[in-house]
């Protein structure tokens, strides 16, 4: 088993959002901490992902449709879907993907 406190694994920033990436064999969670006003640009990956708010707010774009989405909320992006968000709080969300994603952890190495 590997158990970690996620506040404590080591972390590296993309802009103003504090990644802590946690990986499995084919699954991998982001602990993500961003404060108010920061941006996550509108990009897509092949990944398959899901983002799970923990706390804050923030506005959430996939594809066409926007939503705000509060503490306890998540939403499913379809890899190859472009998407995007602003931090309407300081906001701490759990991003997972699958499958993992090697540049993450490349990231991570290097930071």
């Amino acid at each position: 088993m590997h158990a970690v406190q996620t506040a404590n694994i080591k972390s590296f920033l993309i802009g103003s959002l504090k990644l802590r990436p946690f990986t499995g064999n084919e699954l991998m969670a982001v602990r993500v901490e961003a404060p108010k006003g920061a941006t996550a640009p509108a990009h897509s990956h092949p990944h398959e992902q899901m983002t799970l708010v923990i706390s804050g707010r923030l506005r959430f774009r996939v594809g066409d449709e926007w939503r705000e989405l509060g503490p306890m909320e998540i939403v499913h992006i379809p890899g190859g879907v472009e998407h995007e968000a602003i931090m309407e709080e300081d906001s701490i969300f759990f991003d997972l993907f699958h499958p993992v994603r090697t540049d993450f952890i490349q990231r991570q190495a290097e930071a």
